[in-house]
């Protein structure tokens, strides 16, 4: 019989020409023939997946940080004074930090002048200072205005063009001002005239003597002391004659500051502060008693007597070379109680050695 072709369920060939299988193979045997085995990645595989994104993530912070303090460090000194009239404290803060960075990195202008003695920038910091400090804020604004005023005050000790800063920091020792400014001032003042001395310059302290005496004259003895200090940076009559006359002052350490100016100027009328100082200490030994101090006041008073005795015994030590003979006798004399056993290691130390500098 003669198949029906419609009925045919034979299998026809692919396009190929090829028969198909006339069974299903596995799934499993096509799987198995297809797929390579796996195996597990290696240690040095994973960390190389997070080492080299850490190492690329890394790189690219640096080079921001490199750029922005690069950037910091490139700003025009004109850009920083605007900004530090700015009525937003932060961008003020920014520029006062950035400034302070810029004179004390060395910079210098194109002319080779050190940023800190370029005439223009310090006129441009004294005209912004002078204009801050005339200002009457109203009570809500009292506090950032002050914080602005001691900034500025600040910076203008930085700067070493004495015709434009001092006046200035002659205004901010008035009575006038917040004590905080006034002592910025008084700081200022110290900063450039030692900075002037290392440069063997000299500063003319005429337009700063009426404000250094109403400081002088007044109660405050943090002032009164800082005042003391400033006087020290000049070398005129003037200035050595008013600090001969506060060796006689009733702070101990405005005596100190004025004696180790005085002694320092080759004025020998100091040294008589210094060896007060220490012949209480040796005539005296419950001053030197760690035990003695009980209450706040006793141990913020035993502080300031054994600072000043180790800074006078160390004065001593600094010129012993140049004392006369005389003189020599005479420290020799007041020290050697101080190096014995019945003194504490610290002080007894330190006169042993200023007694090795007299021997010599």
């Amino acid at each position: 019989m003669n198949s029906d072709p419609q009925n045919d369920i034979s299998p026809e060939p692919d396009s190929t020409g090829a028969a198909p299988l006339s069974e299903p193979v596995p799934a499993d045997s096509v799987l198995d023939a297809e797929l390579p085995p796996v195996e597990p990645p290696s240690g040095r595989f994973i960390a190389q997946l997070f080492l080299i994104p850490s190492l690329i993530v890394a790189g690219i912070v640096g080079l921001f940080l490199l750029f922005s303090w690069s950037g910091s460090q490139t700003q025009d000194w004109q850009t920083l004074v605007v900004n530090l009239g700015r009525d937003n404290p932060h961008r003020r803060g920014r520029a006062f930090h950035d400034l302070v960075q810029l004179l004390n990195s060395g910079k210098t202008t194109e002319a080779g002048i050190p940023l800190a003695q370029h005439p223009p920038l310090a006129t441009a910091l004294a005209e912004l200072t002078s204009r801050t400090l005339s200002l009457k804020p109203t009570p809500e604004q009292q506090a950032d205005h002050l914080q602005q005023e001691v900034l500025l005050v600040r910076l203008l000790g930085l700067i070493d063009v004495s015709e434009s800063t001092l006046p200035v920091l002659a205004t901010a020792l008035s009575t006038d001002n917040d004590p905080a400014v006034r002592q910025a001032g008084l700081q200022a003042i110290a900063a450039a005239g030692k900075r002037a001395i290392d440069r063997k310059a000299a500063l003319d302290e005429t337009i700063l003597i009426d404000g250094l005496e109403s400081v002088l004259a007044g109660q405050d003895a943090d002032l009164r002391r800082d005042a003391s200090v400033v006087l020290g940076v000049f070398s005129s009559e003037t200035a050595l004659d008013r600090l001969e006359s506060l060796i006689n002052d009733t702070d101990p350490i405005v005596r100190h500051n004025a004696a180790s100016s005085l002694v320092r100027q080759n004025r020998l009328q100091g040294l008589a502060v210094f060896r007060d100082t220490i012949r209480r200490a040796a005539e005296d030994r419950s001053l030197l008693d760690l035990t003695k101090p009980k209450t706040e006041a006793e141990v913020e008073a035993f502080e300031q007597r054994w600072l000043l005795l180790q800074l006078s015994l160390k004065a001593v030590g600094n010129i012993a070379d140049s004392l006369p003979d005389a003189q020599r006798t005479t420290f020799q004399a007041a020290i050697t109680p101080l190096a014995g056993n019945d003194t504490p290691a610290r002080i007894r130390i330190d006169a042993k050695r200023v007694l090795q500098k007299l021997a010599k």
